[in-house]
């Protein structure tokens, strides 16, 4: 059987997509994919003339799936058009985080909607497809009748709790397609960027306000053994020797898991040594404040982890009264101090979310003095907020008022779209400017091009107390942040993809010290 699969994200970086390719090639069937990597301004739609290609390599397909975060929703919407106008009569399933947590959504557009994990309902949906027998009562999926627009909502199905029974990831890149300036072409390993993000478990205990593990922890009750499920160190070690061998030019792997570090430090030094001994290339992880320990970051610094990720999010009373996150600025401030040892070997950075119109302006200053207090050096990483659609945070700002429009959830949104986020939740525009000027590498003297002395002359009570009633120098300087913005987005970016990836990497490793 032929299947196509297309990926939405904007990085040809989609380990979902993969997963499902590589357990439906498993099976004994034709995989294709086509990796519709596109700009991160999530207001652009993809230009018209790729439609024909993605068409003509569906054509032949017996089954096709697409996938979408939230934020490239409306570009799996102009694809599932398209597909459904000029290939009515193929089976189209649209899977991905957005189709989980938003099926409601995602059957006004596509007959198939696949909620949770696929792995397993992906398999009995094209074996039923095959053999031409209903897929009405297949688990996990909800599907809606052509001619009476009924809607079936299966069940899920249980998760899968020995990952290692999966296949290896698909990365035979001769059946991969990707966009690339407005055409879609072959798949080439420079593609890959010199790095392979990988997961290497699933699941996150946390169930944060603002994201979608929230909704999966629900929806999945009683349908597992355990929430968090991780893949054995000899599974990911095995994998990973596997994509060195086969990727000449990578230069490092990216540990994507929300939280590795959770991971017991018996499972992370048996994944370091065997890392060490049997890979040695760089990599980076995440982590979280609560499960930082001396053993476990000596362990993979040893091992050849070169950058961490260090989620702070929200400063206490924010992460606990409106995150749900529970998580003390003193955690925080522990781990910052165990990190801060390895400063000479490893590259910290720690991400924080801004442009929250539930914090009060002392719970910004707090954060801005919480990360003066943090040892130095490091890189901040300034995020603002999403109201992912259905998430509970989501719901909380459009019951009340919020959100009045799709728009005011800034999930058309760039993440790092400093000037827009805050014109759009307007609240506290003055103190979330600071916070977001303070993105880059701090040091004792500055934090990015902030100096020290400037952000503590700016937090004077007086010159908050002004420039909270009156916005006009504020919006002033959005203008100019706005700008700087457009030009790292829509020149920077784009010019530094395009480099040689000797040089990628090079400046990968320097450019969270500079």
């Amino acid at each position: 059987m032929r299947i196509t699969l297309i990926s939405t994200a904007t990085y040809p970086s989609d380990q979902g997509i993969r997963t499902i390719s590589s357990v439906l090639k498993k099976a004994g069937h034709e995989v294709k994919i086509i990796f519709l990597a596109f700009t991160e301004d999530y207001t652009k739609s993809y230009p018209k003339q790729i439609f024909k290609q993605i068409l003509n390599l569906s054509k032949d397909a017996d089954l096709i799936g697409i996938n979408s975060f939230a934020s490239t929703a409306p570009r799996a919407i102009q694809v599932l058009n398209q597909l459904k106008k000029y290939l009515p009569n193929k089976p189209i399933v649209w899977g991905g985080i957005h189709a989980t947590i938003s099926p409601e959504q995602c059957i006004n557009h596509c007959n198939i909607v696949c909620v949770g994990e696929a792995e397993e309902t992906i398999i009995e949906l094209a074996e039923a497809i095959e053999k031409n027998k209903p897929i009405d009562k297949i688990s996990n999926l909800w599907i809606k009748n052509k001619k009476t627009n009924k809607i079936i909502k299966n069940p899920v199905r249980l998760l899968i709790d020995d990952l290692d029974s999966l296949p290896p990831v698909d990365y035979d890149i001769q059946d991969h397609y990707i966009l690339d300036k407005n055409k879609i072409r072959k798949f080439t390993e420079y593609d890959l960027g010199g790095q392979i993000f990988f997961l290497t478990g699933r699941g996150c205990p946390y169930g944060c306000a603002y994201c979608s593990n929230d909704l999966f922890n629900k929806l999945y009750e009683g349908k597992r053994k355990k929430i968090v499920r991780w893949h054995s160190p000899d599974y990911i070690i095995n994998e990973v020797i596997n994509l060195k061998n086969k990727f000449k030019s990578l230069k490092y792997f990216d540990i994507r898991d929300d939280t590795f570090s959770m991971r017991s430090s018996e499972q992370i030094k048996d994944f370091c040594k065997q890392y060490k001994e049997k890979v040695n290339m760089r990599f980076k992880c995440l982590a979280d404040p609560h499960t930082v320990t001396h053993e476990k970051i000596k362990a993979l610094v040893d091992a050849g982890c070169t950058d961490i990720i260090i989620g702070i999010q929200g400063v206490e009373r924010v992460n606990k009264d409106i995150y749900h996150r529970n998580q003390t600025d003193n955690q925080v401030i522990d781990a910052a101090k165990i990190i801060n040892k390895y400063k000479d070997k490893l590259a910290i950075m720690y991400d924080v979310i801004t442009t929250n119109p539930y914090e009060k302006p002392e719970d910004v200053i707090n954060m801005i003095h919480l990360l003066q207090k943090l040892p130095k050096p490091y890189f901040l990483s300034v995020n603002n907020l999403v109201f992912f659609t259905s998430t509970p945070l989501y719901c909380k700002a459009k019951e009340e008022g919020i959100i009045k429009k799709e728009e005011d959830s800034a999930a058309n949104l760039n993440y790092w779209d400093r000037a827009a986020h805050i014109k759009l939740k307007k609240k506290n525009m003055y103190l979330n400017l600071i916070l977001n000027l303070m993105r880059g590498v701090a040091t004792k003297n500055r934090y990015g091009l902030m100096p020290n002395t400037l952000i503590n002359y700016l937090l004077k009570k007086e010159k908050i107390r002004r420039n909270l009633k009156n916005t006009t120098l504020t919006k002033s300087t959005l203008i100019l942040v706005g700008f700087s913005d457009s030009i790292r987005e829509k020149i920077l970016k784009p010019t530094y993809r395009s480099l040689p990836l000797d040089f990628k990497a090079w400046y990968d490793k320097v450019r969270y010290r500079v």
